[in-house]
């Protein structure tokens, strides 16, 4: 169970939104917000090996994927338990209501290791696919973005629209990394959120190359946001 609550810890968790070919789990691997400690919940398997070097794993850093919940739970708390850094992968072969079962069992399990002295960094990688409100996420997906934060784990919630996502995720994060939107009910949203102009959001999809990615990356406060590019 999750012990040591620490008030004190800072709240970094980041939601990375845009639209598919946007660069969103790019900024993941190269923003370098993700720390030492990582376990990724990756159905997709978008953080395996590449032949491209910034794209491989973790933005270079390899990461070990388990496609079964005993393989994966066994390997991560050997990790988890040795102190040192690593980087594993829960990626299920699992669609629709299955996906969201294991996603909670991954939540589960995270949450049960986490722990107030020591940071714990997720990624939920295409958080749209498994959860099922865009109101009050009542899960342990929520408890770890309401609470999460005084036990020590950062969230990473990356997604394509905002509208799919429970308001819980978005609300409880205080970085937003913003590539381009498919749509404009999304960048309202996201207008709304940065304190940024639409136009900013729609130059966004103006400016990406296929090699370079452009994103509004917005820290905490009001108005603290700016626009940063990723090459790779």
């Amino acid at each position: 169970m999750a012990i040591n609550p620490n008030n004190s810890l800072d709240n970094n968790h980041t939601c990375y939104c845009g639209a598919s070919g946007a660069g969103k789990t790019v900024a993941v691997k190269r923003f370098g917000l993700v720390g030492r400690n990582a376990a990724l919940f990756d159905p997709y398997g978008d953080y395996r090996a590449s032949r491209v070097r910034k794209l491989s794993g973790l933005g270079g850093r390899p990461v070990h994927h388990y496609k079964t919940r005993n393989g994966f739970k066994k390997a991560f708390i050997a990790a988890w338990s040795s102190g040192r850094s690593f980087a594993v992968a829960y990626q299920p072969d699992a669609k629709g209501d299955a996906l969201r079962v294991e996603a909670l069992w991954f939540g589960k399990l995270m949450w049960a290791a986490s722990d107030g002295n020591r940071r714990l960094d997720l990624v939920f990688e295409e958080t749209g696919k498994y959860t099922d409100t865009t109101g009050a996420e009542r899960s342990i997906l929520g408890e770890i973005a309401s609470g999460g934060r005084k036990f020590g784990l950062v969230a990473h919630w990356v997604f394509q629209r905002p509208s799919e996502v429970p308001k819980t995720l978005i609300a409880n994060a205080t970085r937003y990394v913003v590539g381009e939107q498919q749509a404009m009910l999304d960048a309202r949203r996201w207008q709304a959120e940065l304190d940024c102009s639409i136009d900013e959001i729609v130059e966004l999809g103006q400016l990406n190359k296929k090699r370079t990615k452009y994103f509004l990356d917005k820290t905490k406060g009001i108005g603290n946001y700016k626009k940063v590019s990723v090459s790779f």
